[in-house]
């Protein structure tokens, strides 16, 4: 079973939090693994120093398990445990009161440019559009000049994003472990994935809907991987 090490037990970071749900419930990395759906070696990582934060569809089911506050497990912000006070909404991350305006200046046309499989061997339909142009567009707030949009089929990353939602992909930002991404290997697979880790030239990507299990594809076949920016529901759609 997991001990706590020495200034472990202050949490003030994603793995140490970890680790002290795991000591407080006597859980090994293979048990963490089963009850989240993910392989040992994903469990591992978050284990590791400098690691990511913990995803929110995970911090939800330690919640359901053991009522830990995803906002703590994932944020460090307030107490470990839930009271009986009824917690936020946590379909998406929890928002502070303080709303932020976006600059209307900010949103930008994103064209339409193919669509992406969310199960693990589907193909791209790539328009190859120039930028600025394709299957219609999104609006979306971007810096990147050359943003695009895709429409997802499929329901491995149920329930982030559903069938027929469309996603915003920014080629220019860099991407991490925990990241949404779009990945395009070199035989012709375009997939929405969540970006596990990337060890030993192979890239792991895994899926919200742990029906799908972690995919593996060497480094040197990837073509794309770009960053997810955002969700757009089907009726933000609009033609050319």
């Amino acid at each position: 079973m997991i001990k706590l090490t020495s200034g472990a037990e202050g949490g003030t970071t994603p793995p140490e939090r970890l680790l002290i749900v795991m000591a407080e419930q006597h859980l090994d990395v293979g048990t963490l693994s089963a009850l989240l759906g993910i392989e040992t070696a994903v469990a591992r990582s978050w284990l590791e120093p400098g690691a990511p934060k913990l995803p929110l569809h995970h911090a939800v089911k330690l919640q359901e398990a053991y009522d830990y506050s995803p906002t703590w497990l994932i944020n460090g912000v307030g107490a470990p445990m839930l009271s009986n006070l009824l917690e936020a909404e946590l379909d998406e991350p929890s928002l502070p009161f303080d709303i932020v305006t976006i600059p209307p200046s900010r949103f930008k046309r994103i064209p339409v440019v193919g669509m992406a499989q969310l199960g693990d061997n589907g193909h791209f339909s790539d328009i190859e559009y120039p930028v600025g142009y394709g299957d219609g567009f999104l609006t979306f707030p971007t810096n990147d000049p050359d943003a695009y949009g895709l429409r997802c089929n499929g329901d491995s990353m149920r329930p982030r994003v559903k069938h027929n939602e469309f996603v915003v992909i920014e080629p220019n930002r860099a991407v991490t472990n925990g990241d949404e991404v779009l990945v395009k290997s070199q035989d012709g697979r375009v997939m929405v994935k969540e970006l596990a880790y990337v060890r030993d030239g192979v890239i792991h990507l895994s899926s919200v809907n742990e029906r799908h299990g972690m995919l593996r594809i060497p480094q040197d076949q990837i073509e794309r991987l770009h960053y997810v920016a955002g969700i757009v529901k089907a009726s933000a759609w609009r033609p050319d």
